[in-house]
């Protein structure tokens, strides 16, 4: 854990930020922590990207890549060194879920090689293979699809805490759901 006094704030991505993320993600990406990005990706999918900055610097980021319309994904998160251990990944993470909520998409996957951050965040282990549209999309490409050491986690946003019902007795007595 690093002990840095910087104030870090995490809002959506800008163009003014990608040549930073890509200098970032691209050095992630060489030590084999995360698949590569091309700067035209992160440009085209600028929407997708949450990240956490200084005064002067990206820090840290994640994207959310909605694969379906009951199904997104954490992609790319990574935070500097020198940050680690301050709540900065899991602020991008709940960044990434708010806005998931607010599509209303119910679950959110990652593929990782630390699922103990996720499970931390309340994600739960599941199988590749639970995630069909991800392996057709993406992972049948990957030149280490056969050998993949990363696990799959899911969170499913929106649901009743045990014993709740999904309805809030308000809606549920004018049969309108709240937006």
């Amino acid at each position: 854990m690093t002990n840095n006094p910087t104030p870090v704030t995490v809002r959506r991505a800008r163009l003014a930020d990608v040549p930073q993320m890509i200098s970032m993600l691209d050095a992630f990406a060489r030590q084999n922590e995360i698949l590569p990005r091309t700067e035209d990706d992160v440009y085209r999918t600028i929407r997708e990207w949450a990240v956490a900055v200084t005064d002067t610097r990206v820090v840290g980021m994640g994207s959310l890549l909605v694969m379906w319309h009951d199904l997104a994904e954490v992609r790319s998160l990574v935070v500097h060194a020198d940050f680690h251990g301050q709540g900065v990944g899991r602020r991008i993470v709940e960044t990434l879920l708010a806005e998931a909520r607010t599509l209303k998409i119910p679950r959110v996957f990652a593929l990782t090689r630390k699922p103990g951050f996720f499970l931390k965040l309340g994600f739960d282990l599941t199988k590749i293979e639970r995630l069909p549209r991800k392996v057709k999309r993406d992972c049948v490409f990957c030149p280490v699809f056969h050998a993949c050491d990363e696990v799959a986690l899911i969170t499913h946003l929106n649901q009743p805490a045990p014993g709740k019902s999904a309805v809030p007795a308000a809606a549920s007595r004018n049969g309108a759901m709240p937006e």
